[in-house]
């Protein structure tokens, strides 16, 4: 099953919700390659298990655009004002911020995979869309 924008998701006592997808063409000093565009995804992460959660946007997520495997992007990263998806949450507590990613100007969709313990095959799947 697949998750869209503004869906909340339950796992393993984790609470993850969908916030907001943007796009961006980044700066003078940092844009994504010729035919691409910084891909933005906001999620807030609630810890309602009782133990630490370590959150990591290069462990704890996975992402493929259009069928195919895309990194983490640091340079959409620094294209936003918001926080990055990485620390510690403690029990009860959240955390929010955003995953980026460059994809090509005409993507259809990403999708966006989020385990809560690495070394399992448990994952949340969120799917954005364009246009």
């Amino acid at each position: 099953k697949t998750f869209k924008l503004g869906d909340v998701v339950e796992l393993d006592g984790v609470v993850v919700s969908f916030l907001d997808v943007t796009t961006s063409t980044g700066s003078d000093f940092n844009e994504p390659a010729d035919g691409n565009v910084f891909v933005l995804c906001e999620f807030e992460i609630a810890n309602n298990s009782s133990e630490e959660l370590a959150v990591s946007s290069m462990l704890s997520f996975e992402a493929y655009c259009d069928g195919y495997a895309c990194e983490y992007s640091l340079g959409a990263l620094m294209a936003n004002d918001k926080g990055q998806l990485d620390g510690s949450i403690a029990a009860g507590k959240k955390m929010k911020g955003v995953i980026g990613y460059e994809v090509p100007t005409d993507w259809k969709e990403l999708e966006v995979q989020y385990t809560t313990n690495i070394l399992s095959d448990d994952k949340i799947i969120f799917v954005a869309t364009n246009g």
